[in-house]
C-alpha cells in the first residue's frame, strides 16, 4: 500500500511539473505588437521608383514636377513582421491626402498612416494676354475679337491632358476651351468670338497640373472700324461740295476723316456730314485745294473696346 501511495504521488508532481513547464514555455511566445510601416513605394509617371518618406503616421511621396499627376497608384508596401495592412500592398488606392493605411500587429494593435502627396511643380503664373490681341483699358485686358486666345506666362504644363484651358464668364457658366498649342511660356487657345460675344466680362482660368490659376478681369472688344481699299474714291474726280460715302463694320466710331496728297504733305481735313454703324456720309470742304490726294486717313476715337487709332488708306482722290 505505501508503494502505490509513493507512485501516485510521483507521478502526481511529474504531470504538476509538465503542465508548469508548458505554461511557462508559452508565456515566452506572445504575439508581436509591431504595427508599423517599413517601406512604401510607387512607380512615377516616367516609370522610376518613388519611395515614400515614413513618420509616425505619414507617407510622404514627393512628385516631380512637369509630369502628369495620376489620380491613383499601386504601392508595394512592407510592414513589420506578422503585420497586415489594408489596403493591401499591389492594391490601387486613390493618390490623394484622404487615402489612409491601417497596419494591424499580431496581438491587434492598429497604426493608421495617411498618405500625404507633395507635388513639386511650380505654381504657374500669367504675364498677361499678348498685345497682338489686346490692349489695357483702365486694369481690364480688352480682347480683340476674331483672335486666339495668347496667354503670356510660365510653368505650364505642356501635356495636354494635364492643362486645361476655360473662361468664367460673369454671372454665367464657365465655358471649357479648346487649347491649339501648348508651351511652357505660352498656351494658344480656339478663337474666342465663337464663344463670347461684344460686352462680355471674364476671367481666364487655367488648370495646369495640379495648379489653378486666374487672370484679370477682361472684356470681349468689338471688330475695329477698318475701310476696305475704296473703289470709289480710285481715280474719281470731285468738286468742293461733294460728297462720298464709306462703309465699314463699326465705322460709326470715326471722328476724323483726312486726305493728304502724299505722306509728307499737309492733310486736309474732310466734314463727316452723318453717321450709321457701317457708313459715313463725307464731304468735300470748299476750301479744299484742287489737286489729286493719294492718302486718306481716317481716325477714330478711343472707347472700352479699344483705343484711339489713325488708319490709312491708299487711295487717288482727284479734286477740280
Amino acid at each position: 500500500m505505501k508503494l502505490q501511495s509513493t507512485t501516485k504521488i510521483f507521478f502526481s508532481t511529474l504531470i504538476l511539473s509538465v503542465i508548469l513547464l508548458f505554461t511557462s514555455c508559452k508565456k515566452q511566445y506572445t504575439d508581436y505588437s509591431y504595427s508599423n510601416l517599413v517601406s512604401f513605394s510607387m512607380k512615377g509617371s516616367d516609370g522610376e521608383t518613388l519611395k515614400g518618406a515614413i513618420s509616425t503616421q505619414d507617407i510622404t511621396v514627393y512628385w516631380p514636377p512637369f509630369t502628369k499627376v495620376p489620380d491613383s497608384i499601386i504601392p508595394q508596401i512592407t510592414v513589420a513582421d506578422r503585420a497586415s495592412i489594408s489596403p493591401a500592398s499591389g492594391k490601387k488606392v486613390a493618390f490623394k491626402e484622404t487615402t489612409r493605411f491601417t497596419v494591424t500587429a499580431q496581438d491587434g494593435t492598429t497604426t493608421i498612416y495617411t498618405l500625404k502627396p507633395v507635388i513639386n511643380q511650380p505654381i504657374p503664373y500669367f504675364n498677361g494676354v499678348s498685345t497682338a490681341y489686346s490692349h489695357d483699358n483702365n486694369g481690364v485686358t480688352v480682347i480683340h475679337p476674331d483672335t486666339e486666345l495668347d496667354l503670356q506666362g510660365d510653368y505650364f504644363v505642356t501635356d495636354s491632358l494635364a492643362t486645361k484651358l476655360y473662361l468664367e464668364v460673369e454671372g454665367a457658366q464657365e465655358i471649357p476651351m479648346k487649347v491649339i498649342d501648348i508651351y511652357k511660356t505660352r498656351i494658344l487657345s480656339e478663337n474666342l468670338s465663337e464663344k463670347v460675344k461684344k460686352g462680355t466680362y471674364f476671367r481666364v482660368k487655367v488648370v495646369s497640373g495640379s495648379r489653378t490659376i486666374y487672370s484679370g478681369r477682361c472684356l470681349m472688344g468689338e471688330v475695329l472700324p477698318l475701310i476696305p481699299e475704296a473703289d470709289i474714291l480710285y481715280t474719281k474726280t470731285f468738286k468742293a461740295g461733294d460728297t462720298f460715302t464709306l462703309s465699314a463694320i463699326n465705322i460709326s466710331t470715326v471722328s476724323t476723316v483726312t486726305a493728304a496728297a502724299n505722306l509728307a504733305s499737309i492733310p486736309q481735313n474732310l466734314i463727316i456730314l452723318a453717321k450709321t454703324n457701317n457708313d459715313i456720309t463725307i464731304k468735300i470742304p470748299d476750301t479744299m485745294p484742287v489737286g489729286t490726294y493719294s492718302i486718306l486717313n481716317y481716325i477714330y476715337t478711343a472707347n472700352i473696346y479699344h483705343l484711339a487709332k489713325t488708319n490709312t488708306l491708299y487711295t487717288r482722290l482727284i479734286i477740280k
